[in-house]
């Protein structure tokens, strides 16, 4: 059958209009993109570079919109909870270690395990630390971002000055007497203005001395609880090894290395700790990586470094601690959200944009190069342990973390005897092991 001039025109027209439409459709759904929200919680000194990581993602992924959100850590757990129980929330979010296994029993957060084998990670999951604090029912629910500890911090120049070298971290009796040789009256007016040591001493329920006094005790050997042979809960310290570190950490202040000051002195990013390092009020310190960068930036003449924490009868121990990524539950978009974590975890974007931050793969913590002030750190973080026993324990970490601080202080300030302060702790510890084994 012939088809007249006409119909074919009108017959090509109609195609071409068809075809119009199918192209302008395309176009169309092409270009409707996907949103995400990635949260964080640092303040903008310690989260630089992220917002340039994820703007490299957008551009790596033109269906792909992040939205790139900042909440405080003091916000962010309880702001959390109440997206996820209504359906809302970040589709990526940055979580403390602690936090993941109590999020994960709450039902707020995705199991990674089938992303893991589909889509795997490029030095498998083997290649972070602390996975097991992310891990409920042999599910994996979170993946370690970043990781820290806290290290010595010493004025290089004062140790010159000295004649001191190297650091001492052979051992916490070296230490000390290094620190005894770096306290000294500057002015000879009679009044110690350069002491040898600065830590938080403070009896608050969230101050530093916890972690002192876990770095002490591991080293020697001992720990606040732990796991029986069959399986139970026990207390893995005594009053004897408390009150040898009571006496020790005292010394510093009975001998004047310490300022008594600081006694009432709970973090480790108080000013009076950050620009005593930096003005030279202090020969040494005690800090995690982010109040050391306060202390450098607050004076970027003063020649500050970081060491090891000193070894024990034992070993050389600190904790392991970091943030974790996970995956919002509510997400309507799994695979685009752990594209974007594995991009945020990526050596590239450790390399290029949060060389601030030490990533929590050991591969990559080899691979990237920081400056030789954090090489403390560096060597620390190998050898570091996470609180995951004391999380597991039926004892909270919280309630261990508030009587060891109260003790201490209290032998600091004199209110109680070594003898006395060291009993008392130990025996409030196995109270609170027993009443917490009865609920359960």
């Amino acid at each position: 059958m012939k088809i007249g001039g006409k119909l074919r025109q009108k017959i090509a027209f109609f195609l071409f209009v068809l075809m119009l439409a199918l192209l302008v459709g395309g176009v169309g759904l092409t270009q409707e993109k996907i949103t995400l929200i990635f949260r964080q919680n640092d303040p903008p000194a310690d989260a630089a570079g992220l917002p340039q990581a994820v703007a490299e993602f957008d551009r790596n992924h033109p269906n792909i919109k992040v939205k790139y959100e900042s909440v405080p850590w003091s916000d962010a757990l309880n702001q959390f909870i109440r997206e996820a129980g209504v359906g809302t929330g970040p589709d990526v979010l940055q979580l403390a270690f602690v936090w993941t296994r109590d999020l994960a029993k709450a039902g707020t957060l995705v199991k990674l395990n089938p992303l893991i084998e589909q889509y795997p990670l490029p030095y498998g999951i083997e290649d972070f630390v602390a996975v097991e604090l992310g891990i409920l029912d042999e599910g994996i629910y979170g993946i370690p971002w970043t990781t820290d500890t806290f290290a010595m911090i010493y004025r290089k120049d004062f140790f010159e000055e000295a004649g001191i070298a190297p650091f001492p971290d052979d051992s916490w009796e070296h230490f000390k007497e290094v620190a005894g040789k770096l306290t000294k009256d500057r002015d000879g007016d009679g009044v110690i203005d350069q002491y040898g040591f600065a830590f938080p001493a403070g009896s608050g329920s969230t101050g530093g001395m916890w972690f002192l006094v876990n770095y002490f005790i591991w080293s020697n050997g001992y720990t606040f609880i732990k796991q029986s042979s069959e399986g139970g809960w026990q207390i893995g310290v005594d009053a004897g090894a408390i009150a040898e570190t009571m006496r020790y950490f005292n010394s510093f202040f009975e001998e004047g290395i310490t300022p008594r000051s600081l006694i009432a002195v709970d973090s480790w990013g108080d000013p009076e700790l950050i620009y005593g390092l930096a003005k030279g009020d202090f020969a040494m310190g005690f800090m995690p990586p982010a109040s050391f960068r306060a202390a450098m930036n607050a004076n970027p003449e003063a020649p500050l470094f970081s060491a090891q924490v000193p070894a024990g009868r034992v070993t050389r121990r600190t904790h392991l601690g970091g943030r974790t990524l996970a995956i919002n539950k509510n997400t309507k978009h799994i695979k685009e959200a752990w594209d974007l974590l594995k991009w945020m975890c990526s050596e590239y974007v450790f390399e290029t944009y949060y060389r601030q931050q030490f990533s929590a793969q050991k591969t990559l913590l080899k691979k990237i190069k920081y400056g030789p002030e954090y090489e403390g750190y560096v060597k620390l973080i190998p050898q570091a342990q996470t609180f995951y026993t004391y999380i597991i324990s039926p004892v909270r970490v919280q309630t261990m973390w508030a009587l060891t601080n109260r003790e201490f202080a209290a032998v600091y300030s004199g209110q109680k005897s070594i003898e006395e302060a060291s009993k008392e702790l130990i025996s409030k510890i196995r109270k609170a092991l027993e009443e917490a084994l009865k609920e359960s």
